[in-house]
């Protein structure tokens, strides 16, 4: 049987969705949700951001948010890594670029987008992560913006995940409809939106959004050796915030002061931004009781930075392949064929994720868990001499 172009397209679709197992964005409805994959953004930053790719501001649904009413945060994919730590911004760029400026309205530090130790799964079309719930701040005003997603997460290689979709911000009490009133200046409609420079004005206040682990010179990092939740620096975190369970937080490593400015460089060298000032951090305020923070130490000129493994990134084999990078104590790597399936050590005591390059780091489970090595996730263990 010979297939036609479009049913060929949607089998390698679907064959690259199960090959890359990690988690989407289910709702807000994301650009391009009809062929968006699930791996995190390449350690380059190129695809920076919402995942650079053709078509990748295909609009499947325009995603409307009144000011102030609850919205959710869910996800379709059971790869969670064990949870970590996600923030939701917005830019007021329709089609955002390297350059577009993200500012945050809602953090969270540990347990996103499931508390789960491990994944819940290897199903990329199943269910079982958290639901998160947030509002568009009173101080955002009418109008079309993209809104992100970004992830970091727990428990393997130290990446950044980041999914966009297109949301119009309705009035408190508009939710369908957009307003028009017949104010005619020079013969025109206006509508009630604000315009783009007032939109960005009004969001100039908001944290940047915090970027790491895409070639920024800022880095997440495996905190104890078994995985660990970033601490969002206090100038990216905002005011919105949600801290989920014990985990401990641990501060990223590198230059992190200008990450956004520092991306776009990253993914067009000849860019000269400066970076932007950026927001002390205010108190902590609803939805969620916040705790404070681990205080992140000052952040040290990139070239006195310690220097961080680069785990999630092989020499490309056209080049003589240097020395490899010594990998932390208790962290072994390993080949694999599956990329973004989740691998447990041969004795039960690592879990890892197969990259790009059919590679797994294993990092060593948690105090009291195993991974269990048909479903690939960590389970509890079970003590010594305990029988069934």
């Amino acid at each position: 049987m010979q297939l036609s172009h479009l049913q060929l397209s949607a089998l390698i679709a679907a064959v690259i969705r199960i090959a890359h197992s990690h988690v989407i964005m289910e709702s807000p409805v994301p650009y391009g949700a009809d062929h968006i994959d699930s791996n995190p953004l390449l350690a380059d930053g190129s695809d920076f951001p919402c995942k650079q790719r053709d078509n990748v501001y295909k609009l499947i649904k325009q995603n409307i948010m009144p000011v102030g009413q609850t919205q959710t945060l869910s996800f379709r994919g059971q790869a969670t890594h064990g949870g970590g730590a996600c923030q939701i911004s917005l830019t007021t760029d329709k089609q955002p670029t390297k350059n577009s400026v993200w500012k945050v309205i809602h953090s969270i530090e540990g347990g996103c987008p499931s508390t789960h130790p491990g994944n819940l799964g290897d199903n990329p079309e199943g269910f079982g992560a958290d639901k998160f719930q947030f509002a568009i701040p009173a101080q955002v005003p009418t109008g079309d913006y993209t809104l992100a997603w970004t992830w970091f997460n727990k428990i393997g290689n130290r990446e950044m995940y980041m999914n966009c979709a297109p949301i119009t911000v309705t009035g408190a009490s508009q939710k369908r409809t957009r307003r028009y009133h017949k104010a005619p200046v020079h013969g025109h409609l206006h509508s009630n939106e604000a315009t783009i420079h007032q939109r960005a004005d009004a969001l100039s206040s908001l944290p940047d959004m915090f970027i790491a682990n895409i070639g920024n010179g800022c880095a997440t990092t495996q905190g104890d050796g078994s995985g660990g939740v970033v601490a969002i620096p206090q100038q990216n975190l905002g005011t919105n915030v949600q801290r989920i369970g014990a985990d401990k937080l641990f501060p990223p490593q590198g230059d992190c002061r200008g990450s956004q400015v520092a991306a776009a460089a990253a993914a067009a060298p000849v860019s000269t931004s400066s970076p932007s000032p950026v927001p002390s951090r205010a108190a902590s305020a609803p939805p969620a009781p916040v705790p404070s923070t681990p205080a992140a130490p000052a952040p040290q000129p990139a070239s006195s930075a310690p220097a961080l493994p680069q785990i999630s990134a092989i020499p490309p084999a056209a080049s003589p392949a240097p020395a490899a990078a010594p990998l932390p104590n208790g962290v072994v790597s390993s080949t694999c064929s599956t990329p973004g399936k989740s691998l447990c050590s041969p004795d039960g005591t690592g879990i890892g994720t197969c990259d790009e390059q059919g590679r797994v780091i294993f990092v060593p489970a948690p105090m009291g868990t195993k991974c269990d090595a048909t479903l690939g996730v960590l389970v509890q263990a079970k003590p010594q001499g305990f029988k069934a």
